[in-house]
């Protein structure tokens, strides 16, 4: 997948218009001038991968060597703006030829940025926090996002789940701290809650079986479809649960608080 700016297809047009429209007289040196339309023109074409119009326009880079060669102070002669006129003639035939062939789709907004969605997850995540996941978690969020923003919510939750997992892999082993790694989500929160440590908050290991029960077991199975808002509510709920794991992550590098014991 790659991002193109709307503004480089418009620029295929106004070169067109321009290169098409040059009369004798026109300056061929010079900012905005004959010669850097040309460059402009094939820069885009080569940009937007329009390789079919690119090879139409051999003509046209032949005029340019042609034009570059004359003084500075050079204009377009009545024939070479004639043979500009007309080579662009032909590569708008071609051109038309290939962009039939071309689809752009557009990203709609959703309650969630879509900025945000494709390039900048972390901005998502309370601040510092997404850093700190596991790559696996960044990557499976990552994918979430994208899933969201192109309107694949069931892939979405998938990758919200591992995510979700995987910060909880994270959140065990730092409270826990056990000897064998193969716990399942369910036993993961059960020994967290038996550690009873001070620092883990119970409303989190409620959310997490919430999570467990509601979303995961049944994303897991193929009569669940998601659509874009129920993708995006579990994503505000993957958001929050991450945010508190990771905060009582950090909680757990700090000593334990002791009683006070009465004088």
């Amino acid at each position: 997948m790659q991002a193109k700016n709307v503004w480089s297809y418009i620029k295929v047009g106004t070169g067109f218009r321009y290169l098409q429209e040059a009369t004798k007289g026109r300056s061929i040196h010079g900012n905005s001038f004959v010669l850097e339309n040309i460059e402009r023109f094939l820069t885009s074409l080569d940009e937007l991968e329009l390789h079919v119009t690119s090879r139409a326009a051999e003509k046209l880079r032949a005029l340019h060597i042609q034009l570059a060669k004359k003084g500075e102070l050079a204009e377009l002669s009545k024939s070479e703006a004639d043979d500009l006129k007309n080579i662009i003639r032909e590569i708008r035939g071609t051109f038309a030829a290939e962009a039939k062939g071309i689809y752009t789709y557009i990203v709609t907004d959703k309650r969630l940025g879509t900025e945000k969605l494709l390039n900048h997850m972390e901005d998502l995540f309370a601040p510092n926090v997404f850093e700190q996941l596991s790559a696996v978690a960044q990557y499976d969020f990552r994918e979430a996002g994208r899933c969201i923003a192109f309107e694949r919510a069931t892939a979405a939750a998938f990758h919200l789940m591992r995510g979700i997992e995987s910060i909880l892999r994270q959140y065990f082993k730092a409270i826990v701290q056990p000897e064998k790694t193969d716990f399942s989500w369910g036993e993961m929160v059960y020994e967290v809650k038996k550690a009873r440590d001070p620092r883990t908050d119970r409303n989190t290991l409620k959310h997490l079986d919430h999570i467990r029960s509601a979303f995961r077991n049944p994303t897991q199975h193929p009569d669940k479809i998601y659509d874009v808002q129920e993708a995006q509510d579990l994503f505000f709920i993957a958001i929050d649960v991450t945010n508190r794991m990771v905060s009582e992550i950090n909680s757990t590098l700090l000593p334990a608080e002791q009683p006070e014991i009465p004088q």
